[in-house]
This record gives structure tokens, sequence and C-alpha cells, in this order.
């Protein structure tokens, strides 16, 4: 066996450990995260969302598409590009119009 192989398998141990312990305060966190969401989210909406689940659920074999109950709809942000092209649309506007003025008077 070389000699990294066997260090890295020596050392494991110690990793998994960590990981392990790192592991377990994440979980604590995380239901205290998701704990403070409910509580914010209004009891009218949970309840529509348990059925929804519910639904998915019970018809997710017969039918795939029943699990697009799931589906995350997030409008994307508009990349660097577009954001550029937007505020040169917008200064060519500002310009021309203060073209259009000066011509006016």
């Amino acid at each position: 066996m070389n000699d990294s192989n066997f260090c890295k398998m020596i050392h494991m141990k110690r990793t998994l450990c960590q990981k392990f312990k790192l592991a377990r305060n994440g979980i604590s966190e995380s239901g205290k995260a998701f704990d403070r969401l409910d509580e914010a989210a209004p009891s009218d909406l949970k309840t529509e969302w348990l059925a929804r689940e519910r639904i998915a659920q019970s018809s997710r074999l017969n039918d795939p598409s029943a699990m697009d109950a799931y589906k995350i709809n997030i409008k994307k942000a508009p990349s660097k590009k577009e954001i550029k092209l937007r505020l040169l649309e917008d200064d060519n506007a500002c310009n021309a119009a203060l073209s259009h003025r000066s011509v006016a008077m």
C-alpha cells in the first residue's frame, strides 16, 4: 500500500468525526431556521401547501407531472450585459430628449 493511501486511511476517522459533529450542529441550526420560517408563514398558506403536497405524493406514480408542485419559480436576475444595455438605452433616451429640447429653442 502506498504511504499516501495509508495516511489517508489512518486520518479518515478523525476527519469523519469532525464532519459528523459539524453535520449534527447544522441539523439543529437548520431546525431553528425552519421553525422561524414556519412561524412566519400564514396558516392558510401552510394548509394549502400541505394539501398540494398530499395530492402530489398520492398521484406521483400515475402522473409524474404532479410533482411540479415542488418546482421553484424564481425570476432570474438580469445579466451584466442586459443591465449595461438597459443603462445605455436609458442614457441614449435622455440624450435624445435633451437634443430635441435644444433644437426646439
